[in-house]
Order: C-alpha cells, then sequence, then structure tokens
C-alpha cells in the first residue's frame, strides 16, 4: 500500500509545487534546506548488513529504494523550479520516460527468478539507477 501511495504523493507535490511558484514566484524548497535522508539512508544499509532474513532484507532494500527516490524528488523539484516554461515541459517529458527505464532496469537486475532474492536485486538495481539520475540533475541543478 505504501508503494503505491508515493507515487501519488509525488505527483501531487509537483503539481503544487508547480501552481504555488506560478502564483507567488517563489520556490517551494528553500535553497538550505535538505532532508536528513542519508543518514537513514546509512542507517538502513547497515541494519541491511545485519539483517537476519531475506523478508528484512528485502524490506530494508526497499525503504533504501524509497529514500533515495525521495532524494531524487527533491533534486528534480529544485531543478524544475529553475526552468523556464518550455524546459519544464521537456523535464517531465524526459522524468517520464526515465521512470519507465528505471522500472525496465529493475526488472533487469533480477538474476534469480522466482525466489525470495528476486525482491532485494530489483531494489538494488533501482537504487543503482536512481542514484546515477540522482547525480545527474545535481550536476544540471549545480551548472545553472
Amino acid at each position: 500500500m505504501r508503494r503505491s501511495i508515493l507515487p501519488i504523493f509525488l505527483l501531487f507535490c509537483l503539481c503544487a509545487s508547480s501552481k504555488l511558484c506560478a502564483e507567488t514566484k517563489t520556490e517551494v524548497l528553500p535553497d538550505d534546506w535538505i532532508p536528513p535522508l542519508a543518514p537513514s539512508i546509512t542507517a538502513a544499509l547497515g541494519n541491511l548488513k545485519s539483517a537476519d532474513s531475506q523478508a528484512e532484507m528485502n524490506q530494508l532494500s526497499r525503504q533504501i529504494a524509497d529514500m533515495t527516490d525521495a532524494q531524487l524528488f527533491i533534486a528534480y523539484v529544485r531543478l524544475y523550479d529553475r526552468l523556464s516554461t518550455k524546459q519544464r515541459a521537456a523535464l517531465v517529458t524526459e522524468q517520464a520516460k526515465w521512470l519507465k527505464a528505471r522500472s525496465t532496469a529493475a526488472r533487469a537486475g533480477v538474476e534469480s527468478t522466482g525466489g525470495s532474492l528476486a525482491p532485494l536485486e530489483a531494489n538494488n538495481a533501482e537504487v543503482t539507477y536512481t542514484e546515477k539520475r540522482l547525480k545527474e540533475l545535481r550536476a544540471r541543478l549545480k551548472s545553472l
């Protein structure tokens, strides 16, 4: 259930962000505000190393993927806020295409089909793919 709500919440935030920015001409995310996701990711990675069951590893890897996605969303909104209307439309199209590619990459990252290890492998592939995009968006943001 949580996984299905996250995309809807993120879409709502983006819509609210663009409407708020258009109406007030201000950014939604203050430049100096960076939610502390990195320590949470680090803690989850530590817990993952000492996990006792496959189910626990799958759950922790999903949490890491979700937190990495949240970091990506923040970078995406920050970049979106600084672009022209035409550039924003291009970014939205680009991100939608990238999200589909990420799903494909996650599925392709599964080597053990049908087993309980598959979610861990898919989550790890998703995190790796998301981290690359996060680095790219942050670099684009920094260049503005």
